[in-house]
């Protein structure tokens, strides 16, 4: 004879649900939709892998492109940063190995719980963004600063606990993915999503200032070119356009959260009554 409090493991997990916003069907297909294309998408990646001859040489073009341009200012700002006090060092380095995921992950998360009308908006984005980077990856195979020594780069991060030596680094990463800069046009469309999600001024400058560090890391740590990032922004804000488009032309804002919040019934507020979004 069951009991009127019924399982407790289901009990729990229906507890849980309730802090869901679109309940856990909806949790579910995120998590599948996000970590399956990560998973592929770092797998595509060594796939790309050209040989290193190329790579190189399609660096010295950059090279080029950028005095060309008057922007080849990377061992300008290396030097600087590491002849700075060891924090902006330390900072770069921090930087850089933890924007692309942990930031970014960490944001998406909070967006999901707390802002769930734009975290569809903002995942469009950046499943889009990291398609475009890994036909550059495939299409212009092109090696990072740290790899050309002899210009007199310094690859920063050998000094640091996780570096591109690490067991996982090494295994997923693909070492001549510099272009485009996949950190700089994540930062941007991140760096959107705070400005977005965010009504307190502080905030939002944080937010709006944060792809200018991801830029200053990347260039500090030798791990990009200034081209790579132009190219990088040139795709994250076509990748925001693209959301644009999938969306309806509605960029979510908290007015247009609150007044979506005002214009549901009570009764359509709870768990898997809402409508799923794919």
């Amino acid at each position: 004879m069951s009991t009127p409090t019924g399982n407790p493991i289901r009990r729990a997990v229906n507890r849980i649900g309730r802090f869901l916003p679109r309940g856990w069907r909806d949790f579910w297909l995120q998590f599948a939709i996000f970590w399956s294309f990560y998973v592929a998408y770092e797998g595509s990646r060594t796939l790309a892998q050209s040989d290193r001859y190329l790579a190189i040489r399609n660096a010295l073009d950059v090279v080029r492109a950028q005095q060309v341009l008057g922007i080849d200012w990377e061992r300008g700002v290396q030097v600087w940063a590491i002849n700075a006090p060891s924090l902006v060092m330390t900072i770069a380095n921090w930087t850089y190995f933890n924007c692309q995921f942990t930031i970014t992950y960490a944001l998406l998360l909070f967006i999901y719980f707390r802002r769930n009308h734009a975290f569809y908006f903002i995942r469009n984005a950046l499943l889009g963004t990291s398609f475009a980077a890994l036909l550059g990856y495939v299409l212009l195979p092109t090696a990072p600063p740290r790899m050309l020594a002899g210009l007199g780069f310094i690859d920063t991060l050998q000094q640091t606990s996780i570096n591109h030596s690490s067991g996982l680094v090494q295994w997923f990463a693909n070492p001549y993915a510099a272009m485009p800069s996949l950190h700089t046009a994540y930062a941007v469309i991140i760096g959107c999503a705070g400005v977005l999600v965010f009504s307190h001024p502080l905030l939002r400058a944080i937010w709006a200032l944060y792809p200018l560090l991801v830029l200053f890391s990347i260039i500090a740590t030798a791990n990009h070119w200034f081209l790579d990032a132009a190219v990088g922004a040139f795709v994250a804000l076509f990748a925001l356009l693209f959301a644009f488009a999938v969306s309806r032309g509605r960029v979510p804002t908290l007015t247009h959260a609150r007044a979506t919040r005002l214009s549901t019934p009570p009764s359509a507020l709870g768990g898997d009554s809402l409508p799923q979004r794919a």
